[in-house]
């Protein structure tokens, strides 16, 4: 691979687990409210 791919790459891959820790962060902080509680 060349240098530009691997840089689209890394930069792909950190955007992905970056997104994905930061949803996990946020519902850990912020849990969902269940159907029961809501009534």
């Amino acid at each position: 691979m060349n240098t530009s791919a691997l840089i689209m790459m890394i930069i792909s891959i950190a955007l992905l687990w970056g997104g994905l820790s930061l949803s996990i962060l946020h519902l850990m902080r912020h849990p969902e409210q269940k159907d029961d509680e809501l009534k």
